[in-house]
């Protein structure tokens, strides 16, 4: 079964007809909100079948979650990245960078759609998650592992920082005055860099 998965998410045919799914879900977020659309309205678009939606999502959650986590591997994990070893200076523009976009998504997010936010957020902290055990291993003591303190590190800094991007929702929804991203990050950065030293030793203090 995991064969046949790894397969189709090689063949072009496959990914381009995801592709067209992924995009006609992000107009008509865009356009419409998570509440209104209808997996016919998303097909339609597409210009696919029903029955292809199906053998791809298993209904517009599936594909919601799906498009949030192609938006943090590109538009927040690839760029972190790309931005050399992992350091201070790292974790500063990774949690900018979600910030920002928790931004851009409290813009297109409709007031009926609100109650999305916990699988939104929930959605995104294992992404994250998954991310930082990835970036730890490298500078972790080799015994972290064996022990799920690596897991634990990377638990605690996703729930922290997306927890301060949580926060700015409520800000912006009684309109009050939110910390602008790039001090946020420079402001939760500096919380968490003594904690990230202690547990990994090799973490670069730039």
């Amino acid at each position: 079964m995991e064969q046949r998965k790894n397969d189709e998410r090689e063949d072009p045919r496959v990914l381009r007809t995801r592709q067209l799914l992924l995009q006609a879900f992000t107009d008509l977020f865009s356009e419409k909100g998570f509440h209104a659309m209808t997996v016919q309205d998303i097909t339609e678009r597409a210009s696919v079948h029903r029955g292809t939606f199906y053998a791809h999502f298993e209904d517009k959650y599936a594909i919601l979650q799906y498009w949030l986590r192609e938006q943090f591997r590109q538009r927040i994990a690839s760029p972190v990245l790309c931005a050399g070893p992992w350091s201070r200076s790292t974790l500063r523009l990774l949690i900018q960078r979600i910030v920002e976009w928790f931004t851009e998504l409290h813009d297109l997010t409709r007031s009926e759609d609100r109650a999305l936010i916990p699988l939104v957020v929930t959605t995104l902290q294992e992404a994250l998650f998954e991310l930082l055990v990835q970036e730890f291993q490298p500078v972790a003591p080799s015994s972290m592992e064996q022990r799920g303190a690596l897991e634990t590190v990377a638990m605690v800094t996703s729930w922290a920082i997306f927890g301060s991007g949580f926060q700015c929702f409520h800000q912006w929804d009684e309109q009050q005055a939110a910390v602008p991203p790039a001090e946020l990050a420079n402001k939760v950065t500096a919380i968490l860099i003594g904690g990230l030293a202690q547990a990994l030793p090799a973490f670069q203090l730039d």
